[in-house]
C-alpha cells in the first residue's frame, strides 16, 4: 500500500473529504468559540475576523475535530478525525505522471 493512498482508505464512509456542509459546520462552530475568548491554534499577526481564523486553523489542520457520520438503519461508523479527511483531499488533488 503505497503513501499516497493511506488516508483515502481509512475513510469508511462518504466522500474522502470534506463536505461544503461538513466545512461550513466547523468554520462556524469555531468560529463562535473564539468570539467567546477561545484561543486560536494558530499565530494571528493582523487583525482578522474569527471566521477567517476559523478558515485558517481548518485548512491548516490544527484543529482537534472528529466528523461523525452515518447512513439510516445501518450500524454506527467510528468518528473521522478531520485530518484524515483534508489529507485524503490532497491526495485527490495530486496527480501521478
Amino acid at each position: 500500500m503505497s503513501k499516497k493512498r493511506l488516508y483515502k482508505e481509512k475513510i469508511p464512509i462518504g466522500p474522502p473529504r470534506l463536505t461544503a456542509f461538513e466545512r461550513a459546520r466547523i468554520i462556524g462552530i469555531r468560529a463562535i468559540q473564539l468570539d467567546y475568548g477561545a484561543d486560536p491554534f494558530i499565530e494571528v499577526n493582523k487583525p482578522m475576523s474569527t471566521i477567517e481564523i476559523a478558515s485558517m486553523e481548518l485548512e491548516a489542520g490544527v484543529l482537534p475535530l472528529s466528523i461523525k457520520r452515518k447512513l439510516p438503519f445501518k450500524e454506527d461508523y467510528k468518528p473521522i478525525p478531520v485530518k484524515w479527511l483534508l489529507e485524503a483531499e490532497k491526495e485527490d488533488r495530486e496527480v501521478e505522471l
